[in-house]
């Protein structure tokens, strides 16, 4: 916490604090993470203090950005790499859009004692000094390498092409020169443009069945680059895939995951084109013979729907 109540209220000209002016202000944020129902001053928060070990940061980080309304940027240290690098961001979760919410800079330091890993938190006064990348002033997260060759040209298009509005990054919408009718039904339905162009649109029924997927994933921190412009970033790997087939048989579910193999997606795959060619065929139209409809066109992909997908 005294991290955090450093990074809160960081020297200026006007006024410098003490390290006790510090202690202080931690113990009051701690008595209001923590809800502790007594004073920071008082004789209970000192016998806190006295078995207190600290706050684990994956437990806490988001605790304290919602009790203390702020944004935290958290940076770690590649030993491997020997650089810095930020590895998560606390957001807090505000109902007023217009409120503006400080964001402060933490880094991380683990280090080991007696057997055991413990980490240090500080408050960082200038991160571009820390990761020696120039930050986006705008969006606050693309970063720039000032040593690379390209970095003004970089750095400049991406500040005139991010339009800044109260500090947020304005995507336009572009729009076409011509206005074109909103009718996909019909513009991408080749069953409904043939019956259709025939006057025989109220034959048309609607897609029965398809396959559904839940591909499941877990986060891993990657290196991305080499050298000085190298940096991690967190990436989605597959874990685990399910799908339910609905035909005219019924419902079938499969599931495949690493358990099944390090090529579990590629056996899900082989598994899911069996699957959908004859979802394909029982999607097609049928005559009062109960044979095919040579004479209506359906060529359709199997409709697959997906949820969860990316988290």
């Amino acid at each position: 916490m005294e991290a955090v109540a450093k990074a809160l209220h960081p020297d200026s000209k006007e006024k410098r604090y003490k390290s006790e002016s510090i202690i202080s202000i931690s113990r009051e944020y701690l008595v209001q993470v923590l809800e502790q129902p007594f004073d920071s001053k008082s004789r209970k928060m000192s016998d806190l203090l006295k078995t207190f070990e600290g706050l684990d940061i994956t437990k806490y980080a988001n605790i304290v950005s919602q009790k203390l309304r702020i944004n935290q940027d958290i940076y770690f240290y590649d030993n491997e790499h020997k650089n810095y690098f930020r590895g998560q961001q606390v957001m807090y979760q505000q109902e007023d859009q217009n409120e503006v919410i400080k964001i402060i800079d933490i880094l991380v330091v683990e280090s080991i004692w007696e057997g055991n890993k413990i980490s240090h938190a500080f408050a960082i006064a200038n991160k571009q000094a820390l990761t020696v990348l120039k930050f986006c002033p705008h969006c606050n997260s693309k970063t720039f390498d000032p040593k690379d060759k390209n970095y003004s040209r970089d750095y400049e298009k991406h500040i005139i092409k991010g339009e800044n509005n109260e500090g947020k990054i304005v995507k336009k919408v572009k729009l076409d020169y011509i206005q074109k009718p909103l009718v996909p039904h019909i513009m991408q339905h080749k069953t409904y443009q043939y019956l259709l162009a025939n006057g025989r649109q109220h034959e048309f029924k609607p897609t029965q069945y398809f396959i559904t997927y839940d591909l499941e994933t877990v986060p891993k921190i990657v290196n991305k680059k080499f050298d000085k412009s190298s940096y991690q970033m967190h990436e989605l790997f597959p874990l685990s895939v399910a799908s339910t087939i609905r035909n005219k048989q019924g419902i079938k579910k499969i599931f495949f995951s690493y358990q099944n193999g390090d090529d579990f997606i590629v056996q899900w795959l082989n598994q899911l084109f069996m699957e959908a060619e004859q979802v394909n065929a029982d999607n097609q139209y049928i005559t009062e013979a109960c044979t095919i409809d040579e004479t209506i066109p359906y060529s359709m992909d199997v409709p697959i729907v997906g949820f969860n997908s990316s988290s």
